[in-house]
């Protein structure tokens, strides 16, 4: 399959394409697998001047070289040796997996300073890594971005669907027929999930499944490289539980039963790491009041839906939107289809909220600010909106004295128009992704 296009293009684009002297060093984040160094590779291609490739988990010669390295020089130098480096003239050094080293973190302020016609780009999936104990974070030196799993329009061109695409960019509401097709497709990516080597072997007809316990066995192999084998089996915990209880409260009890003082530390620790390394989104929940909130747990997911079926789907049937089940059985989709929203939502912000009117009552799934107006976002599994799915975010508008809400769920786009007062805006969670447009 093609290179898949991807929409964090254009911003990469624009950033190595700016004529800025002393540009920062743009740092490119994201779990393994997501497609980090694919996307820049694709736009470096582009561009036709001097570009110079390092990947420090493949190349540990050139690694160990760097480690030896005890002055900014001494790196200068070996970039000169190595790879005719010309720091006075116009070009880009991309070094991927630039956490192995050691100690390149504490030469990123120089880089700056020191190249002014150098877009230099550094690639990891641990990048809190490669600022080491020791070494002081560059602020005021780097530039940010963070590559995601594929979004669901990026999967539907991944399957070449051209019209579905074409329909989800217009933002207008679709046909009957356009929607059931949407679901169907949205519903197989729910599935899937939107890591690139998995996408490609679900379209490809090939078992998609065995590449994601692949890429659940190599991050096993991460954890104990950084963790150690003793707490592996707390890690792996960590993860299934937030695959178990996605859309309930992250309580450490779920992790181990009756944890010590110990593990309730090393759990805290773990839960901190994991989400550092954007394999975990955490979602601070909100009170009535500042001192309220100090009750409530947060609530955590995972950064890809695929990834979470497949660790809390084990051994059970997976459910699908059109299955005719019971209530209890079917309320599981209600936290798959929560997971997605904050996968969506985190893409612009990492630092999600939500809202609980008490410990046992009402409670918002997030709340999204948008020209400094906070909006109340609640999640349905229902295949059609009725007016009892109204009712947290009429709550919430009632008491905070505001207008507008978004509903997502399986049911067609519309704006419903409570109490004369209140609009509610219907979003299908295959437009989620386009939320901030739409509202």
């Amino acid at each position: 399959m093609n290179y898949i296009p991807r929409k964090i293009e254009t911003q990469l684009y624009d950033f190595i394409a700016s004529s800025d002297k002393h540009k920062d060093v743009l740092l490119i984040e994201g779990a393994r697998q997501v497609g980090k160094s694919t996307v820049v590779e694709h736009v470096i291609s582009k561009f036709s001047i001097k570009t110079i490739i390092i990947n420090l988990e493949k190349d540990r010669l050139f690694r160990l070289k760097i480690d030896q390295c005890g002055q900014f020089s001494e790196f200068e130098d070996l970039l000169k040796l190595s790879f005719d480096f010309d720091p006075t003239m116009q070009g880009i050094l991309f070094i991927d997996e630039s956490q192995e080293s050691m100690v390149l973190g504490q030469f990123v302020r120089f880089m700056k300073e020191s190249w002014p016609y150098t877009t230099t780009i550094l690639t990891g999936s641990t990048l809190s890594r490669l600022f080491r104990k020791g070494v002081r974070y560059p602020v005021g030196r780097v530039k940010r971005l963070v590559v995601t799993p594929f979004s669901f329009y990026e999967f539907l061109l991944a399957g070449k669907k051209d019209l579905l695409c074409e329909k989800l960019k217009a933002l207008s509401e679709v046909s009957i027929a356009i929607h059931h097709e949407f679901l169907l497709m949205l519903n197989s990516y729910l599935t899937v999930g939107g890591l690139p080597v998995v996408v490609k072997d679900y379209f490809a007809k090939r078992d998609f499944q065995h590449s994601l316990g692949s890429i659940v066995a190599d991050y096993e192999q991460d954890f104990i490289r950084l963790f150690g084998e003793n707490d592996l089996a707390i890690v792996k915990a960590c993860l299934q539980s937030v695959a178990n209880f996605t859309g309930s409260p992250s309580k450490n009890s779920s992790v181990v039963p009756s944890p010590t003082t110990i593990v309730h530390h090393k759990i805290n620790k773990i839960f901190a790491r994991l989400e550092q390394w954007k394999l975990i989104f955490r979602s601070q929940q909100h009170g009535i009041s500042p001192e309220k909130s100090h009750r409530y747990l947060p609530k955590r997911y995972l950064f890809d839906t695929g990834i979470l079926r497949y660790y809390r789907e084990a051994g059970l049937p997976a459910i699908d939107f059109f299955d005719q089940v019971n209530t209890d059985i079917r309320k599981p989709l209600g936290g798959i289809i929560e997971n997605q929203v904050a996968i969506e939502l985190a893409r612009k912000s990492p630092d999600l909220h939500g809202w609980k009117k008490s410990p046992s009552g009402m409670e918002i799934d997030f709340l999204l600010k948008v020209n400094n107006k906070v909006i109340p976002i609640e999640c349905k599994s229902a295949l059609k909106i009725k007016n009892t799915h109204l009712k947290g975010v009429i709550s919430y508008l009632e008491m905070y004295g505001q207008k507008k809400a978004v509903v997502i769920s399986l049911s067609p786009q519309e704006h419903i128009f409570a109490r004369e007062k209140f609009e509610i805006i219907n979003i299908p969670l295959y437009a989620v992704e386009n939320i901030w447009d739409i509202v």
